[in-house]
């Protein structure tokens, strides 16, 4: 074969192996540089993945970019623990958390006690993103953020098989009304962003939602600035609906955490909900309690559609109603 139709067999080639090779170098820069937009998106969001339910603590490890953090302005005070949470949703006003169980999560506080029921820590709305309306726990919107109110109620869903996973938001919650779980797990830790708070739980009871199924009546244990005077009849209704006695006392003057989450425990057709209080440590008071104070109280008060529907009489028909003031 001569020199020129050598030349006219390789020049092809050699044209097709530029192009390929010129082809693969615009790819590699390009995925390079989708890489670099795709980390940049990322640390501009400040998330990385999926945040499950609870914002827990591990969760919120490693998605805050050491620039967004420096960027970022902080309330005159705050915490160094509370800090990257805090640049991810300035909603953030706390964190509750309750040794021995699940429950370990940011606490946000929007405008109303609308928002956060179906928004999750990252403002999504729950549904869309998971099919399931469970929204973030959140402080009750009346509730003080720079110090402790009188009754500082923490709202929150509950969703999920109590025996699967995921349990979600206040899911936990439903295993207190079992005396041996409370006695194995009697404390709740509330921080503000500013000071970490201890509370012994006194009381777990269940309260209707609506007046209808109780003789035109429910208990509004969500208020948030009943005065001391006022916390009298609190405590008394209280002490009438406890599952059981916790033997921790609970005074007119002491600050206390409600926890509350929808159950169905009278029916589907009874809206209800399961409580969870608190009250703060007193000075120089140790987190144990006194297991033999721990005493069942199967005749607890239930609203007046469960007493119909098992034939019985309800001593509490005609109880005093008390109502909230700070007065």
């Amino acid at each position: 074969m001569d020199t020129k139709k050598i030349s006219l067999v390789l020049c092809p080639i050699f044209a097709a192996v530029t192009i390929l090779f010129t082809v693969m170098a615009i790819m590699n820069f390009t995925k390079g540089d989708e890489q670099t937009q795709l980390e940049t998106k990322a640390a501009e969001y400040v998330m990385s993945g999926e945040v499950k339910i609870d914002a827990l603590a591990d969760t919120l490890k490693g998605v805050l970019s050491k620039d967004m953090k420096e960027q970022t302005e902080y309330p005159e005070g705050i915490m160094e623990s509370m800090k990257q949470a805090y640049a991810v949703n300035n909603d953030l006003v706390g964190w509750l958390s309750i040794p021995g169980t699940e429950i370990d999560t940011a606490i946000v506080q929007g405008e109303d006690n609308k928002y956060y029921l179906t928004k999750d820590f990252y403002k999504r709305t729950t549904y869309e993103t998971s099919g399931t309306n469970y929204g973030n726990l959140y402080l009750d919107y009346r509730c003080i953020t720079d110090g402790l109110s009188k009754n500082m109620v923490i709202h929150g869903h509950t969703t999920g098989k109590s025996d699967g996973v995921p349990k979600q938001s206040f899911r936990s919650l439903y295993d207190f009304r079992s005396m041996e779980h409370f006695i194995k797990n009697p404390i709740i830790k509330y921080s503000t962003l500013y000071e970490e708070y201890t509370y012994k739980i006194c009381a777990v009871f269940l309260s209707n939602a609506l007046p209808k199924d109780d003789n035109g009546y429910f208990l509004n244990y969500i208020y948030p600035d009943m005065s001391d005077n006022n916390m009298v009849g609190y405590i008394e209704q209280v002490k009438q609906r406890m599952l059981y006695d916790t033997g921790v006392t609970l005074e007119p003057t002491d600050k206390i955490i409600t926890l509350s989450t929808c159950i169905y425990d009278y029916g589907k057709s009874v809206d209800t909900r399961l409580v969870v209080v608190g009250r703060l440590l007193h000075e120089g008071e140790t987190e144990a309690i006194d297991t033999s104070l721990v005493k069942d109280n199967p005749d607890y008060r239930r609203p007046q559609v469960w007493y119909n529907s098992k034939g019985k009489t309800n001593p509490y028909k005609n109880a005093e109603r008390w109502q909230p003031s700070a007065e």
